[in-house]
């Protein structure tokens, strides 16, 4: 089988890159024959190895259309991997589903779709009902992305729901802590990723000085602001640090504003308790730092929105009302006293894991291609 991924690549810092890179490692894992070539944004690193090859030649600002199929040429399956801030809002990604030669089978994956009343520009859902039209079949994270794709006319049939992977991390807690120089330190809740104010941290700090009452706690923020912050999150790291002092516990706010490499993630979720997500987005979106927390082990505790809809495939009482601080309070220290509850949710993320491992999800890419392929 002979498959070609478009998408960004890494060293590239993009969470599509980066997912796609676990998904191909995946694949050689489950099956050394496949012939793999990705099909990359510039920025991405030139290798050629035995059956495994990525070709940077084109960019998003640019007319992307003609390398994209010049490359695809000979390849049974050509996967996409669609966000939309990769390939705009224009003809561009159309005109090359339509071009594509039509022996080669075109799979999307589209990884966010933003309900039109919740997006500026009003026309998000409907580029991606045009992909969703123009591919042989789609494959999405979430139910509710499916469930979006079936109201705009998409046929059930061609949708496949496949879960974003979980990578699985086992690093001691006491190693993990003294790498990072965290030793010492009580319950670590943590937060991961780049700051932004979506992600609600200072809702986490209400819920921290409620749990320090009856426990130990810190609430690790790990990660600095994104390349290009704006002036509102900027200003939102300002609020937190203050928001600390009005609470009494900027002693127990561990804000380091740096960025951790790959190698660093396995210790920053293994020195933790619980992570949290007290998010509030209306994207339709699997999140990449909830299956790390995951793969992790460790218990998480997010909000109820469609991202996180798949904690409940964990366990559901985990899942809080957004703005919450003191549900987030009360599940966190249900966790840290109640041994038979953790239990019961470190069962049940034991499980989760298994069924999203990047070679299970491979194994679902691969029975779909060879499925599409046949069709």
């Amino acid at each position: 089988m002979k498959i070609a991924y478009v998408s960004t690549y890494l060293p590239q810092r993009c969470g599509v890159a980066t997912y796609l890179d676990y998904l191909v490692q995946g694949i050689k894992e489950v099956d050394c024959g496949v012939e793999i070539k990705i099909i990359a944004e510039r920025g991405a690193a030139t290798l050629k190895r035995d059956r495994f090859e990525v070709i940077p030649c084109w960019h998003r600002d640019e007319n992307y259309v003609e390398p994209i199929i010049d490359h695809a040429k000979g390849m049974d399956v050509v996967h996409i991997q669609h966000e939309y801030s990769i390939y705009k809002f224009d003809d561009r990604l159309p005109s090359v589903l339509r071009r594509l030669d039509q022996t080669l089978k075109k799979v999307v994956t589209i990884h966010c779709i933003r309900p039109s009343q919740f997006c500026e520009r009003g026309n998000d859902e409907l580029y991606a009902k045009k992909i969703a039209e123009l591919a042989d079949c789609v494959i999405v994270h979430l139910e509710s992305q499916r469930e979006m794709l079936i109201r705009l006319g998409i046929s059930p049939g061609k949708i496949h729901v496949i879960p974003h992977g979980t990578e699985i991390m086992d690093v001691d807690a006491e190693a993990a802590r003294k790498k990072l120089g965290l030793l010492g330190q009580g319950r670590i809740l943590l937060m991961f990723g780049f700051v932004k104010p979506h992600k609600c941290a200072h809702v986490a700090l209400e819920a921290l000085k409620e749990i320090c009452v009856e426990e130990d706690a810190y609430l690790f923020i790990a990660g600095g602001l994104a390349p290009g912050a704006s002036q509102r999150e900027k200003r939102y790291v300002d609020l937190l640090k203050s928001k600390s002092r009005e609470l009494g516990v900027e002693k127990r706010l561990l804000l380091p504003l740096k960025f951790f490499p790959d190698e660093d993630i396995p210790y920053v979720f293994g020195a933790c308790d619980a992570v949290l997500f007290p998010y509030y987005e209306q994207d339709r979106s699997s999140s990449g730092s909830f299956h790390l927390a995951i793969g992790s082990g460790k218990p998480v505790i997010a909000s109820r929105i469609p991202k996180f809809e798949e904690l409940r495939n964990v366990c559901d009482e985990l899942l809080i009302t957004p703005y919450n601080s003191h549900e987030i309070a009360k599940i966190a220290i249900r966790l840290f006293k109640d041994r038979t509850f953790a239990a019961h949710v470190q069962e049940r993320l034991r499980k989760y894991r298994e069924e999203t491992s990047w070679k299970a999800i491979a194994r679902k890419h691969l029975t779909l291609y060879d499925h599409v392929i046949r069709s």
